[in-house]
């Protein structure tokens, strides 16, 4: 991303303050997840352990669009057409209306879990009854989030978002590293961990969302509620389908250990994604501005600002291609290389998101949220089949391509969608241009091969190219100034 100083002219690229605030709780994740978590989990457990983790929480995440209130699209599509005090109304029922709903189908997943999960999980095991209930306390934990994390986008609190992140993400691994290496607790320590994550990030959230509700149960905001939300529900519940199909038919189809091996692949793709959700939350309040027609930039200052993110991303897209085979190695105790692989074809997601975002939020913006909802549930049940199909031919490398070509499917769609509704934003050909380049590294890379030397000389071209381009846009004040967003 650019950072500009006070000289920029009106048509360079501008990017919001906000965008290191975002980051920031991913940097920390990143260096510590990967330097710390990753060989400490990886020496305890074996693929079968996070096998295991991988398919309990892919059967209970379904609870999370069940029930969904749509927290994301009601408050796109009422907040800034509401006043202060109907927005204290309006997220004091929204609130009121998410925990509500998540507690009634926490307790109805529970009570079905003895009959259901021997039927679903290969090999069932009694002790998993106990590890189910333990994931959905943590999801029931960490309801509040759901709600405060797009109202702190939208309010445009980077601090506030990064700070509470950060305690999630601390407790969580915390709570891990406790339960590994002291306490010896196996793979129950991963089961604890979003327990702790969600109540700490209840205490930070509660302080947060104080100062901003009204205590006041509304019937009018109930209803529009339902209406603006209700459609997220079928959308959301297929695209959770669809992210845990392809776990369910690997262990099905394979075994936990290859379930286990493809789920550390997917802590790779978390990654990639919450550092697209930092340029997501950024832009999202920047592009509401532009649909609603009063934008603080101009769409060509939008634009540019989008292609240097392209550049950004295809240098890192690159550079993750390249040596992932070396790091996983490394990091892993050689345990899961074969993971290496299929780390960068989830990369392909930062482009997915980044290109469908703008088009999200334009057909909120223009209130399509039935057609969104329903257009997407389409897309989703053609990559349920498409991921089945694939894994049952190509393996786990077949269900990994198939996710995220889903994934590009959806966001294509949404571009189309938006644009018959007449979106003045079209589509971005930088993204275009930098997937072209990185699967073009991912081919070089893994089907022709490459030595070390190789890999390191086409590493200092791409490291060289980015800095050449971004250099001239970089000032030690811009810097410093971006550090002081609003809380």
């Amino acid at each position: 991303m650019a950072v500009l100083g006070d000289s920029a002219s009106k048509d360079r690229p501008v990017v919001d303050r906000s965008f290191l605030w975002f980051l920031l709780p991913t940097l920390l994740q990143t260096l510590i997840g990967v330097g710390v978590m990753v060989p400490i989990t990886t020496y305890y457990l074996d693929p079968a352990d996070l096998g295991t983790v991988a398919i309990l929480t892919a059967i209970a995440m379904l609870v999370t669009p069940l029930a969904s209130t749509g927290d994301n699209w009601v408050l796109s599509t009422h907040w800034h057409a509401t006043p202060e005090s109907g927005r204290r109304e309006l997220l004091f029922n929204l609130l009121l209306a998410n925990l509500g709903m998540k507690t009634v189908w926490v307790v109805l997943f529970w009570l079905l879990a003895p009959w259901v999960l021997p039927h679903l999980i290969r090999d069932y095991r009694p002790e998993y009854q106990q590890y189910f209930g333990l994931v959905l306390l943590g999801l029931l934990a960490g309801t509040l989030w759901g709600t405060l994390s797009p109202l702190m986008v939208i309010e445009r609190a980077p601090v506030s978002h990064a700070t509470n992140e950060s305690l999630q993400w601390a407790a969580g691994a915390t709570t891990t590293l406790v339960g590994l290496s002291v306490m010896k607790l196996g793979v129950l320590a991963m089961f604890l961990a979003p327990i702790a994550a969600g109540l700490v990030s209840v205490l930070h959230g509660v302080g947060y969302a104080a100062r901003r509700v009204s205590l006041r149960p509304s019937l009018h905001w109930s209803k529009q509620i339902v209406q603006s939300g209700l459609p997220a529900i079928p959308f959301s519940l297929m695209d959770v389908a669809a992210n845990s199909m392809d776990r369910f038919v690997i262990q099905r189809w394979l075994d936990l250990s290859t379930l286990g091996i493809y789920a550390h692949s997917q802590s790779y793709r978390g990654m990639f994604v919450t550092v697209t959700k930092a340029y997501s939350r950024t832009m999202t309040p920047t592009f509401l501005e532009l649909f609603a027609g009063n934008p603080r930039q101009s769409q060509r200052q939008v634009e540019e600002t989008v292609s240097l993110w392209y550049l950004c991303v295809s240098a890192g897209g690159m550079l993750v291609t390249l040596f992932s085979a070396e790091v996983i190695h490394l990091l892993t105790h050689g345990k899961f290389d074969r993971a290496a692989e299929l780390v960068p074809i989830w990369f392909f997601l930062v482009f997915a998101h980044s290109m469908g975002m703008p088009f999200t939020q334009y057909l909120l913006t223009v209130r399509q949220n039935v057609l969104l909802s329903w257009s997407s549930i389409l897309m989703s049940l053609g990559t349920v089949g498409l991921v089945a199909a694939a894994t049952w031919l190509f393996g786990v490398i077949g269900a990994t391509s198939a996710a995220v070509f889903g994934a590009l499917a959806l966001h294509g769609m949404r571009f189309f969608l938006a644009r018959r509704f007449g979106c003045p934003y079209g589509l971005e050909t930088g993204a275009l241009w930098s997937m072209g380049a990185v699967l073009a590294v991912y081919v070089m890379t893994y089907r022709v091969g490459l030595p070390l030397s190789a890999k390191l000389m086409m590493a200092a071209a791409v490291m060289t190219v980015l800095w050449i381009k971004t250099a001239p846009l970089w000032s030690w004040q811009a810097v410093a100034r971006l550090w002081s967003a609003p809380k």
